[in-house]
């Protein structure tokens, strides 16, 4: 997959949503992003959605996981 910059963890949320076209395989992956990054992806909290710090964290995770997201 190729690296695509993101904003926000709504943004990064629907892209992984479309990227994985399954909701099966999303909520798992919301799961084990949410276990390591305490990030909800389906509804993240106002001060986190746009934390440019935690994007980059969540998609540092993303990216361990094999998905290349980056802020």
């Amino acid at each position: 997959m190729v690296a695509i910059a993101v904003s926000s963890m709504t943004d990064l949320a629907k892209r992984l949503e479309r990227e994985l076209n399954n909701p099966a395989s999303f909520r798992a992956v919301v799961t084990r992003v949410l276990l390591r990054t305490g990030v909800n992806l389906r509804e993240p909290k106002p001060a986190q959605n746009q934390d440019t710090a935690l994007v980059n964290k969540v998609a540092a995770a993303l990216a361990e996981m094999g998905y290349q997201f980056h802020g």
